[in-house]
C-alpha cells in the first residue's frame, strides 16, 4: 500500500504579503535623507562664515602704562581727608599710539589727579561711583588722543583717608 502525503494547508488560501520589502525601502528612504539633512545642517553650523570670521587670527596686543602712585586732596574743605591711587591705562598696542601715550604721559597724569582733586569722598567710595570716575578719566584722556583709543582704566591701589 502506498503511503497516503498530506499536503499541508491545500484547501486553505496562502497568506498574501503585506508589502514588508516596500515598507523597509521606505524606512530605509526616510533615514537616508534624515542623516543628509542632519550632516548638512552641521556642517553648516559649524562652518558658518560669521563664526570663522568672529574669530580673530590672532590676539589683539594689549599695552599698560603705570602712571604710578598718587596722593590726592580731596574736595571735602578743611576735613583733611585725601586718596591714594594708583592708575593704570590699557591700550592696544599700536606703535605710534603707544608712542604717543608715552610721550603725554605728563600730561593725562594731571589730567586724572584734577579729576580726583575735584571729587569729594562721598562721590568716590562707594565702587559703583568709581566706575563713573574711571569713565571720566577714560573721555578726558581720549579726547587728547589721536592715532587711538586707551580702552581700560585700572585703580590697582585706592585708599581714602
Amino acid at each position: 500500500m502506498p503511503a497516503i502525503t498530506k499536503k499541508p494547508n491545500q484547501n486553505k488560501e496562502k497568506p498574501q504579503k503585506t508589502g514588508g520589502g516596500m515598507r523597509l525601502l521606505g524606512f530605509l528612504l526616510l533615514a537616508v535623507v534624515l542623516g543628509g539633512g542632519l550632516a548638512y545642517g552641521a556642517l553648516r553650523f559649524f562652518n558658518h562664515p560669521a563664526a570663522v570670521q568672529a574669530a580673530p587670527s590672532r590676539p589683539e596686543r594689549i599695552e599698560t602704562l603705570d602712571l604710578g602712585d598718587k596722593v590726592v586732596n580731596l574736595a571735602n574743605g578743611e576735613s583733611g581727608r585725601y586718596l591714594r591711587v594708583r592708575v593704570v591705562l590699557e591700550y592696544p598696542g599700536e606703535k605710534k599710539l603707544a608712542e604717543e601715550i608715552k610721550a603725554r604721559q605728563p600730561a593725562f597724569t594731571e589730567k586724572v589727579l584734577n579729576i580726583f582733586r575735584s571729587k569729594k569722598a562721598e562721590e568716590i567710595l562707594p565702587v559703583k561711583n568709581q566706575e563713573k570716575v574711571k569713565e571720566e578719566i577714560l573721555s578726558a584722556i581720549n579726547e587728547e588722543l589721536h592715532y587711538g583709543k586707551v580702552s581700560q582704566v585700572y585703580f590697582t591701589d585706592f585708599l581714602v583717608q
